[in-house]
């Protein structure tokens, strides 16, 4: 059976600049279309986008929280 692991991309103002956070870690990126194409070269794949008025797992209400997700790849015996 296929197992999956997940991903939060949501977004907190620093210095008056959006900071792209995933997971916990800083995305290089200076936009949502430049965070997604980067985290989709991992093989994320979006499956949510929360709206800033919902109960989040963000730090910010203000913008909104994206769920990405991809296959857990199971080791192959040789």
């Amino acid at each position: 059976m296929q197992q999956w692991e997940y991903m939060w991309i949501y977004v907190i103002k620093e210095k008056r600049k959006q900071v792209y956070i995933a997971n916990g870690k800083r995305l290089e990126a200076q936009s949502y279309p430049e965070a997604l194409n980067l985290v989709g070269k991992e093989g994320w794949e979006l499956v949510a986008i929360i709206p800033p008025t919902a109960i989040l797992p963000s730090p910010t209400h203000e913008f909104p929280t994206f769920c990405l997700k991809r296959p857990i790849l199971e080791a192959q015996d040789s």
